[in-house]
């Protein structure tokens, strides 16, 4: 079985060519050649044109992968890479296919990736290099497919063929350690000098007024200088004098000379444009299948490819978004590139379109057509996105997950938020009501009349559905039935067992499996016993909220929450925020970033099932959600440090060190922060108080930079 409809665009494997590199970019040329390396930045501090030019000098056999959002699934990266083994012979690719497939399906990374590194190895002239452009998405999953690449893949490869990866995102340095080196922006940032020097080339011809201020805004990021001034033939000197003078940042001058360039261009460059921000890349082919055939080739924004593709340069996707160009799509003409981008056989990415478009029908029959290759390729996260993608009608670029938050009803507002309770819970009666679970036992057997709360009327029988579920698993848990607080838990492994489903409620949870995981040690017999014993105490807590209406069902042998149920759970919209910040950053979407981010920080009221901490079917996931916790911790810290938000970065450090003090790079950030906002002493205290945890903890010393950092600080020096 081929990749079929999970093949990738041509153009996510065509090399670029470089157009105009920036004439110095210290940094760049002054990495070493290691087996394994990664560029990880925003896209503002990045030159592709430059990256290019390099690999290219240095290697006789480039492989260039552009990778997306679907590669955080080790199955899809999978398929990626032998489309790319396919480019290059088509043969070896078919030859280790059928092998792969069958190892993915069974989770034997190791052997799969073993098989593709000998592959690219037999393949390629000495010495080359696999660049993997977006790779911040192999480091989205948990546990994340980037912690393949080491260990796993490398070692499978020739000696000189070496793997560099270009991340649109920050990593810690040590990220790649022992396998690989880190390059973040304080390396690839250029010193004023260098700025200087680049941007009053003699070809440039640069008033003085707008070379020094030019250097000043974009601050050292060298994707932005190199953008900037590769839109100065675009725009005249005039326009590009004058949006350089007016300029607050960076991003404020790529905004203005964006929608300078924009108001020269035809209705087929903004469509050319509006494709490539969702798909990454561009063919003219794609404009005729659109009737819109004539586009501007000559602007910045484009990168050249191999085979007539372009690329969207990265640093220019924010701009053009801001300035609307996405909108140039109508609903009919990303049906229409829908087809198009089927024919070439990347139904996963068509999709998004179908679905963007509002062809629910046609996204439904796509998905369809990639569920059984999914299952083929052993793509199993997959398989639970693609129903997650078809039950959200609201495509991405248009909503983020902090919306769906916001655009709840107002009535539901109270349990929504995490803390809050309904007036009246305490009134919660103990009293017999109709059954809220049903069991075979006893299918929709009444056990009493219902009490209800305090306040509310008591659930009325025969309505249907409750028309909402809202399910808190962060910190402690709280349960709301339409409006109607769960206050009591008559049985705790009834408790265990409602969580147990909610968190596994994508799928049907057999008796048998419940039984494993709550009563491992206990004869069969007396593990029914008991969870029988469970499902009865669950009913019984339910049944005051939820009255008649079905919460938990028993079907062909399995437990599931009801399907039809407006289930809101804390853990996926989490998930889901986190997932968007990450896209946001990736987008150079600071600002949008920063919210989602801070809306996934509000979500977290502590770890998973605070209150049943020795779960342990829930440690996994618990760990999960705490790493994802301290990550979103640690990116809107630094989003707000860059952002001149001292105050509001320092409040998060102390969060994130409430929950791991002996993290040296926050406490670096934290101790800048005081600094900054002319509380020195507090950055010493700071100081002094992490070197002695530090000692007590784990008997070491501070880094020579936090040492050197207090110095600075106690010498009143700027930091």
């Amino acid at each position: 079985m081929g990749a079929g409809g999970l093949r990738r665009l041509a153009g996510s494997y065509a090399v670029p060519c470089p157009r105009q590199p920036l004439t110095a970019w210290p940094a760049l040329g002054a990495m070493s050649r290691t087996r394994l390396a990664a560029l990880a930045a925003l896209h503002d501090a990045l030159i592709l044109d430059n990256i290019a030019a390099l690999v290219q000098e240095r290697y006789a056999d480039v492989v260039w992968i552009r990778l997306t959002a679907a590669d955080a699934d080790p199955g899809a990266l999978l398929l990626t890479l032998l489309g790319a083994l396919a480019q290059l012979d088509p043969a070896a690719s078919a030859g280790i296919g059928e092998a792969a497939a069958r190892r993915a399906r069974q989770g034997d990374w190791g052997q799969v990736y073993g098989l593709l590194g000998a592959a690219l190895g037999a393949v390629t002239a000495h010495p080359a290099v696999v660049v993997l452009e977006g790779a911040e998405h192999l480091d989205a999953g948990r546990p994340a497919t980037l912690d393949l690449l080491g260990p796993v893949l490398l070692p499978a490869l020739r000696v000189d063929l070496d793997v560099l990866l270009i991340s649109g995102t920050e990593w810690d340095h040590r990220r790649l350690a022992p396998y690989g080196q880190v390059l973040g922006r304080r390396q690839l940032q250029l010193d004023p000098g260098t700025a200087g020097l680049v941007a009053g080339a003699p070809g440039l011809n640069l008033p003085s007024a707008a070379l020094s201020r030019i250097v000043a805004v974009t601050a050292g990021a060298a994707g932005t200088l190199h953008a900037a001034l590769s839109a100065r033939a675009v725009t005249g000197c005039g326009a590009f004098d004058a949006v350089v003078a007016s300029a607050p940042s960076g991003a404020g001058l790529l905004a203005g000379l964006g929608r300078s360039m924009l108001a020269g261009v035809g209705e087929g460059t903004r469509i050319a444009l509006a494709g490539a921000i969702r798909l990454g890349v561009w063919h003219p082919s794609m404009g005729t299948a659109l009737g819109r055939s004539t586009v501007r080739w000559d602007h910045p924004w484009w990168l050249d490819l191999a085979e007539g593709w372009k690329q969207l340069v990265p640093v220019w996707r924010a701009p053009l978004q801001a300035a609307g160009v996405a909108a140039a799509l109508s609903p009919a003409s990303l049906a229409l590139l829908a087809d198009h981008v089927a024919a070439l056989g990347a139904t996963d990415r068509a999709l998004d379109l179908y679905l963007e478009a509002g062809e629910a029908g046609r996204a439904a029959d796509a998905a369809i057509s990639l569920a059984g290759e999914l299952a083929f390729w052993g793509c199993w996260p997959a398989m639970t996105r693609l129903g997650q993608r078809l039950a959200d009608p609201a495509p991405a670029i248009h909503r983020r997950p902090a919306e769906r938050v916001a655009a709840q009803p107002a009535r539901r507002w109270w349990y929504r938020m995490p803390g809050r309770r309904q007036p009246g819970q305490e009134g919660c009666s103990s009293g017999l009501s109709p059954p809220a679970v049903q069991v075979p036992s006893a299918p929709g057997r009444a056990l009493g009349p219902a009490s209800g709360y305090a306040g509310l009327p008591a659930p009325a029988s025969g309505t249907g559905q409750p028309r909402a579920v809202t399910v808190h698993l962060l910190g402690e848990l709280q349960v709301v039935l339409d409006e109607r607080p769960v206050g009591k838990w008559v049985s705790g492994r009834g408790r265990a067992v409602f969580e147990y489903l909610v968190v596994h409620r994508h799928s049907r949870v057999r008796r048998e499996r419940l039984m494993n995981v709550f009563w491992p040690d206990a004869a069969p017999d007396a593990a029914r016993n008991s969870l029988n014993v469970a499902i009865h105490g669950l009913r019984q807590s339910l049944r005051a909220a939820a009255g008649d209406h079905a919460v938990v069902i028993h079907r062909d042998g399995s437990y599931l929450i009801e399907p039809a149920l407006d289930l809101w759970v804390d853990i996926e919209v989490f998930e889901d925020l986190v997932k968007s910040a990450r896209q946001h950053l990736t987008s150079d979407d600071l600002a949008a970033a920063q919210a989602d981010f801070q809306a996934a920080i509000g979500l977290y009221q502590g770890e998973l099932l605070a209150d049943d901490p020795y779960e342990r079917w829930a440690q996994v996931t618990r760990e999960h959600l705490r790493l994802a916790y301290l990550d979103c911790l640690d990116q809107l810290g630094r989003l707000r440090f860059d952002s001149g938000d001292y105050s509001g970065c320092a409040d998060v450090c102390l969060k994130l060190l409430a929950c791991d003090n002996c993290r040296e790079d926050t406490q670096r950030r934290l101790m800048r922060c005081r600094s900054r906002i002319g509380q020195p002493q507090l950055a010493l205290r700071q100081y002094h108080t992490f070197v002695a945890t530090l000692d007590a903890e784990l008997h070491l010393p501070p880094a020579p930079a936090t040492t050197e950092l207090a110095a600075r600080i106690r010498r009143r020096e700027e930091i």
